[in-house]
């Protein structure tokens, strides 16, 4: 049988993948190859939040392309130091330093070879209902079923219980002492799940996984792959919770998706174990200049006021419908955080990601959730009209 395609579709059984063709795309929307517009409800991968037709960003890019679109990871130039004292001032934390990625996964993979570099640990705990990566020490702290049927290193890795089973958490205070503080490397968690379902910890579950790892001299990762850059109505989600983590993960909205980009922010503390430690990590495109550009246009425009209120318009917005969504009969549940949503659903018997592709939009759908995740550069009637063909596919 002859192969359709010479490339693989990703998370998927290629003989029955799902596939969106694509002839181009425009503002919020996908023009498939028949001319039909789908809107991006999920921002592609969550990354999309300025929307796919970004002017200052692709302007930043060409800017650099014809500047110096290529750096060797040791150099020193104006708009690496310019783009990283703008990424620190951004995190709102204080000192630390950048390590530059090119992805999500490899975020999340260089932070954890720094914290068991530094602790001399080898174990981590994580949630199940988590996803960190790809890349097979990533893949280990990741909890749901994409870790399943790799040789990753799983055995080093604790799962701790999901805050709602574990509030005062007095379980995952034993699971500590069983294993023994002293083996223990770092906490890993995202601070809201985003595809696994928009899970919003209480802040009083944060403020104890905060002093665990605190009292045990445990480092504390958070991943804010998904969640940073705003997505949840604040530069990062752990500013709602007002964190002060040893290790923060970075990718996705970090350039809009324009780039390939990543980061990983280290305490002062850690920071200074290297200037007299070997740092093992290291990338061919690191710090790419042209995924610093791309980041220096996002976090520009994030910071503007105008931006901002138009955001604030946008989630009132944005949840005014979804409290209509709530009361349709199949809408079990609703869990929301700035412009991320979860609709967890009673029967999903005729909802699937194609489906949803034939009512014009294009999201993520997990068991039996529905995730939106629109760019924050939407209109109203963008959003008018998302809900309209969301209503008319959870009621078909």
């Amino acid at each position: 049988m002859k192969m359709e395609y010479d490339y693989y579709f990703t998370w998927t059984k290629q003989i029955i993948s799902p596939k969106l063709k694509v002839k181009s795309t425009k503002g919020n929307y996908f023009i498939l190859s028949g001319g039909e517009k789908v809107f991006d409800a999920i921002s592609t991968n969550f990354q999309a939040i300025l929307g796919h037709s970004n002017k200052k960003i692709t302007k930043s890019i060409q800017t650099q392309l014809n500047q110096m679109p290529i750096a060797s990871p040791k150099a020193i130039f104006d708009l690496k130091n310019e783009s990283t004292k703008l990424l620190i001032k951004f995190l709102k934390l204080k000192e630390g330093k950048i390590f530059y990625t090119i992805s999500g996964s490899e975020s999340v993979e260089n932070a954890l070879k720094l914290a068991r570099q530094i602790s001399g640990k080898k174990y981590i705990l994580a949630r199940k209902k988590s996803y960190h990566g790809a890349t097979l020490g990533a893949l280990s702290a990741t909890g749901d079923w994409r870790n399943e049927k790799h040789f990753s290193l799983s055995n080093y890795t604790i799962r701790i219980p999901e805050p709602e089973e574990d509030p005062s958490l007095e379980k995952t205070k034993k699971i500590i002492k069983n294993i023994g503080a002293t083996k223990l490397a770092c906490i890993i968690l995202e601070t809201i799940t985003a595809l696994n379902g928009v899970i919003v910890p209480q802040k009083k579950w944060w403020n104890g996984i905060q002093k665990l790892a605190k009292d045990n001299n445990i480092l504390l990762i958070i991943d804010e792959v998904t969640t940073g850059f705003y997505r949840t109505g604040t530069n990062f989600a752990f500013h709602k919770y007002k964190l002060k983590p040893d290790i923060v993960c970075m990718a996705k909205g970090i350039t809009a998706g324009y780039i390939p980009f990543g980061a990983v922010w280290t305490s002062k503390k850690i920071a200074r174990y290297y200037d007299k430690n070997i740092l093992s990590c290291g990338l061919t495109n690191y710090a790419h200049p042209l995924g610093l550009a791309a980041m220096n246009s996002v976090i520009k425009q994030l910071n503007n006021k105008n931006f901002k209120t138009s955001f604030k318009v946008l989630q009132d917005y944005f949840y005014n419908n979804l409290e209509k969504i709530k009361k349709l009969p199949n809408v079990k549940s609703i869990r929301s955080s700035g412009l991320l949503s979860a609709i967890e659903l009673n029967n999903v018997k005729n909802i699937n990601w194609q489906k949803a592709i034939n009512y014009g939009l294009h999201l993520a759908v997990n068991n039996n959730l529905i995730i939106l995740a629109p760019p924050f550069v939407v209109t109203k009637n963008d959003l008018k009209q998302m809900f309209l063909n969301l209503k008319k596919l959870i009621l078909d």
